[in-house]
């Protein structure tokens, strides 16, 4: 599934969701007695800018080149990108920001 260049390079395209799009069965489920237009801006406020760091900062659409942390390459496995995940935990606070999984990219700050 790799998405096409002239994709990533469209800033209104950052803002959508490819893997879970408005039209896929979790939406369906997601808050089901609220009217449609509710349940759609609720479903963009819950990831908004999912293609932004699944496809274009991250490589969800290539995990042939990331190897999730390893510092060997897979077998057949030509290019081998190890990316930086930085994560902290305190009594009150928690937080990461960095490559998730060794492809997608996220960034989070919460209370404990």
């Amino acid at each position: 599934m790799k998405i096409p260049w002239y994709k990533k390079i469209n800033p209104l395209w950052w803002f959508g969701n490819y893997n879970d799009p408005v039209t896929s069965p979790a939406h369906a489920e997601f808050h089901p007695g609220m009217p449609l237009l509710v349940r759609r801006f609720l479903w963009f406020c819950r990831n908004p800018m999912h293609n932004l760091f699944a496809f274009v900062i991250g490589f969800d659409d290539r995990p042939e080149i990331v190897n999730a942390g390893k510092l060997w390459p897979k077998d057949g496995q030509r290019i081998n990108i190890v990316l930086p995940l930085f994560s902290f935990r305190t009594s009150h606070r928690e937080g990461y920001i960095g490559w998730r999984n060794g492809t997608n990219f996220g960034i989070a700050f919460r209370k404990r």
